[in-house]
């Protein structure tokens, strides 16, 4: 598991400051581009599904295994392709933003800092790159909520970033999430 403490002993190694508070958050994008992905891997899933199952009937002809194993397998295909759309579906979408779809989220003395993160909330590497940075006397804050999920909208004039983390009971990583929210101001956190 990644700790908060962590988070910052790596983000401040990597940008040789102070860091004083950092979490792991997703692009804002990355949820509904996670929706319709599923969506139209799902419709993908379904066509494979169809040509897994006509071969199955034909093998097993008709047979109550056959039409088991049609059904096993044509949920399988689906949900494989669900999860591979939503995949696809939030690369892109965070890389038309310019970002990643798993970041790590910095507050420094003087700036905010978003940076890639390979892997998720619970554990993983980076960053390697910064993607975004924004001066904290210039850049204003919206904040959102919706269930267990708080959203900070980053704007200075010139760019716009929305993050998205979860504070849910399950949450993987709430503690550096939180911690960064609360520096931020965000009134949910």
């Amino acid at each position: 598991m990644t700790s908060a403490v962590e988070l910052r002993q790596s983000l401040s190694a990597f940008l040789d400051e102070e860091v004083l508070a950092a979490g792991i958050f997703s692009a804002g994008s990355a949820i509904a581009a996670s929706i319709a992905g599923a969506a139209g891997g799902a419709t993908l899933g379904e066509i494979a599904s169809e040509a897994v199952q006509e071969e199955i009937a034909e093998s097993a002809v008709e047979s109550v295994a056959g039409e088991v194993a049609g059904t096993i397998a044509g949920g399988v295909v689906t949900g494989a392709t669900a999860v591979a759309g939503m995949h696809a579906a939030r690369e892109a979408a965070a890389a038309a933003e310019g970002l990643t779809p798993v970041l790590i989220v910095g507050v420094t003395p003087t700036r905010y800092v978003i940076g890639d993160w390979q892997g998720n909330a619970a554990s993983g590497t980076g960053p390697s790159r910064l993607l975004a940075e924004f001066a904290r006397d210039r850049t204003s804050l919206a904040f959102d909520k919706l269930g267990a999920n708080r959203f900070v909208t980053f704007d200075d004039g010139t760019k716009s970033v929305r993050i998205s983390g979860a504070l849910g009971l399950l949450s993987s990583g709430k503690e550096g999430k939180r911690q960064v929210l609360e520096a931020l101001g965000h009134p949910d956190a």
